[in-house]
């Protein structure tokens, strides 16, 4: 079968991977200069930033097989367990969600507070084996109710603010309320698995695995494919100076992309994509002294006590002594973006290491500025009745004229959804149109 992939992100990239390894003809598409999309560092005054995912966990176990297979084994790292927590008024209160006990011993919450949060989550042994945090089509969610509704009739609105909302928050950079209680639901089911929440790492930073998954697949960079349209028994796909004609073809961009490329598509393939929304963030890198940031390992930061920053975090991929500098990455609620959406870069910088002073005095007037990214499609939306709709999608219309989607808006969270729906495609693919895929 000749697959054309449109996306060398880290889930087109495996989607390729294993495609190409179970014997299809593989040509990969990417517009941008090289892989890796979310999932890339640059270099900024000779310090490596990464400008998406930075980091991993001790339960990314597809990603770490992955990683091994293309020669990326010793690379894994588990990360230095360092000094931080969730910003709670002038203090940070430690917070390391390895296992449910852990709630318990959180000074962020009152007694009563972590009472019920430590009994939710023994409630959620109940479904602990039904539900895949890294694949939310599996199992029956809760898909009828947000997060924030979920967590203040279950845990209370202590809990909600400083626990549920920040995490999300922290993670996704929008609000609770826009997720789907299903995406809590899994989390906590995850949370049962003691040690889960490992940070991990690639020495060497995150843009070396897909590069090294670019370099064992026919990648053509600068390709910015302009429509995608299934022809009877083929599928073509168009780009400025060229067209190339496949048995299928695999749309692994953000669904906004996606529905852009699409020429014509299936019921189904509109239902999944015209409902599909992205959060939004910046990304503020800063290079700070070592001394500053030697025992720092990063903040949850609620909404309540900073409406622009939503996390930081240390960059701990190589070890300490390495520098006299490390990278500090801040990321903004998705409400602080859309603030300082039309302010110049160098008016971000500043805002926002201020703020970062305010939050954490050590770091204030000690950041230097590296780089501003900014995100428009930052991470997608786990919605109420989107989970629902996307695992219907993976029933009936993935596949449909050729055409398959892919990437972690399809129900598959963080980097490690990303590869595990990258998987899935590729295993569904010589199965035919509109085939279930299988759970990986």
């Amino acid at each position: 079968m000749n697959v054309v992939v449109v996306g060398a992100g880290i889930s087109g990239l495996t989607a390729a991977f294993r495609a190409q390894s179970a014997g299809h003809h593989v040509r990969v598409l990417e517009a941008a200069p090289h892989p890796g999309g979310r999932m890339w560092t640059t270099s900024a005054s000779g310090l490596a930033v990464d400008t998406g995912a930075h980091l991993l966990l001790a339960s990314f176990t597809h990603t770490r097989r992955l990683a091994a297979e293309v020669g990326l084994g010793d690379r894994w790292i588990c990360l230095a367990e360092g000094e931080g927590g969730i910003v709670h008024g002038e203090e940070i209160e430690s917070f390391s969600p390895e296992r449910a006990r852990d709630v318990l011993r959180f000074g962020g919450l009152s007694l009563g507070s972590r009472a019920r949060f430590f009994l939710t989550l023994l409630r959620a042994r109940e479904w602990k084996n039904e539900l895949d945090f890294f694949d939310l089509s599996v199992g029956e969610g809760a898909d009828g109710e947000d997060c924030d509704a979920f967590a203040r009739r279950h845990l209370g609105d202590e809990a909600t603010d400083y626990v549920v909302d920040t995490f999300i928050r922290t993670f996704h950079f929008h609000g609770a309320n826009r997720m789907s209680a299903t995406y809590f639901e899994a989390l906590a089911a995850l949370l049962l698995s003691q040690g889960r929440f490992r940070p991990c790492a690639l020495r060497g930073h995150m843009g070396v695995l897909p590069d090294a998954l670019a370099g064992r697949l026919p990648v053509e960079y600068g390709v910015a494919v302009r429509s995608v349209e299934p022809r009877p028994g083929r599928v073509e796909v168009r780009w400025t100076g060229g067209s190339a004609e496949c048995d299928a073809a695999v749309l692994a961009v953000p669904a906004e992309v996606a529905r852009s490329l699409l020429v014509s598509s299936s019921a189904a393939q509109r239902s999944v994509l015209e409902h599909a929304e992205s959060s939004e963030t910046i990304l503020c890198a800063y290079a700070v002294p070592l001394e500053a940031a030697r025992h720092f390992e990063g903040a949850w930061v609620p909404f309540r006590e900073s409406p622009l920053v939503s996390g930081v975090s240390n960059d701990l991929c190589e070890p300490f002594d390495s520098g006299p500098r490390r990278v500090l990455s801040v990321w903004l609620h998705e409400e602080g973006a859309k603030a300082l959406h039309e302010r110049d870069d160098a008016f971000v910088s500043d805002a926002v290491a201020r703020e970062v002073g305010a939050l954490l005095p050590q770091f204030d007037g000690r950041l230097t500025s590296l780089s501003v990214d900014r995100l428009p499609r930052a991470l997608p939306i786990h919605g109420v009745g989107q989970v629902t709709r996307v695992k219907e999608f993976w029933r009936r219309g993935q596949g449909e004229d050729g055409i398959w989607l892919c990437g972690d808006y399809l129900n598959h969270p963080w980097v490690e959804g990303a590869v595990r729906c990258g998987e899935k495609v590729a295993a569904a693919l010589g199965a035919g149109a509109g085939a279930p895929s299988p759970k990986l």
